[in-house]
């Protein structure tokens, strides 16, 4: 079995792969790797240079092409189910790998401390071409975190780009979870590492080293900095309410509490920033994800029982209507 599958998703990043799949081959391992690439049916020249690595490179590098565009779930079910591995990371091709001794030093430590089911680091941000702030600060380095940090609030985010998984979850096959979300409103919520931590949490704890691992690109082709406030707001509700469904009742307050802020959030921003009292203005895939969310919160709220649309969205406007007499 390899030591280390790092799983690349692509889609148009002709300007960026390389560096992505150079900052691997950079590695300084005594182990075996490989670098799984997970192309969404790129319309640019990704896959041309990524068949140039693979020429140079055969063993080291496998690539899984797709003859339709379905999204990054769906891009990354395939090569996530069944993963022969020990360890996994997910480097997206825009991102970057920037500590040539990072990799090694994250198996080691994993190799080492046997209930450590994520070693992380830290992440440099680059808006632009410009190197900007890191992620974390170093008080928060060079430290172990546990499920209880993550249930109290007490554990700081780390970026999918710097974190080794022990491959405990996938190796038998994708969590239904994961397969069951395609084509769904909820697929966001599987998106990064949120849903990944916390299965993996449950199992272990998390190390983060005192390290700058990864370079997290940040340019409007991208699959998050390229969509809006609103976008972000409500695919944050999705993520929030998917996490609630599934862990609230086992662990308490904690993602009921994560639930209620970021609707919270959105409704906020649905009042301040895009005039929903007097003016419902949602594009089309806004408007699927909005309405998706509340008809599944309706379950658990009296507000959505009607499953009809426009009944629903005047109850909504009535319950806005009176927060937004609260924060005035």
């Amino acid at each position: 079995m390899v030591k280390v599958i790092v799983i690349m998703p692509t889609y148009n990043v002709d300007k960026y792969i390389g560096e992505a799949i150079e900052s691997v081959l950079k590695q300084k391992t005594n182990f075996e790797y490989k670098i799984y690439i997970a192309d969404d049916c790129s319309t640019d020249d990704t896959l041309k240079i990524v068949s140039e690595y693979i020429e140079k490179y055969p063993s080291k590098i496998k690539v899984f092409k797709s003859e339709v565009n379905s999204g990054l779930l769906s891009n990354t079910n395939r090569v996530y189910d069944f993963l022969e591995c020990e360890y996994v990371v997910n480097l997206d091709g825009d991102d970057y790998w920037i500590d040539e001794n990072s990799l090694q030093s994250q198996v080691n430590y994993l190799d080492s401390h046997p209930n450590c089911f994520l070693c992380a680091g830290n992440t440099q941000y680059l808006v632009n071409g410009e190197a900007e702030k890191l992620l974390r600060k170093e008080h928060e380095l060079g430290r172990i975190y546990t499920f209880d940090d993550l249930l109290n609030d007490r554990m700081p985010f780390f970026h999918t780009s710097s974190i080794l998984l022990r491959n405990k979850i996938f190796i038998n096959g994708l969590p239904l979870s994961f397969k069951e979300a395609v084509g769904t409103f909820e697929e966001c919520a599987l998106r990064g590492e949120n849903f990944r931590r916390v299965l993996h949490l449950e199992q272990g704890y998390l190390y983060a080293m005192n390290t700058i691992i990864s370079v997290y690109r940040i340019h409007n082709r991208g699959l998050w900095q390229g969509t809006t406030d609103l976008r972000h707001k409500i695919e944050g509700a999705i993520s929030d309410n998917f996490q609630y469904k599934y862990f609230g009742n086992k662990y308490g307050k904690y993602f009921l509490e994560k639930h209620k802020e970021s609707y919270c959030n959105l409704i906020q921003h649905l009042l301040l920033k895009e005039n929903f009292l007097t003016d419902y203005k949602l594009n089309t895939k806004d408007n699927w994800l909005f309405i998706s969310l509340l008809s599944d919160i309706a379950s658990r709220d009296e507000l959505y029982k009607d499953t009809n649309v426009s009944v629903i969205t005047s109850r909504i406007k009535k319950r806005l209507l009176k927060i937004f007499k609260f924060f005035s």
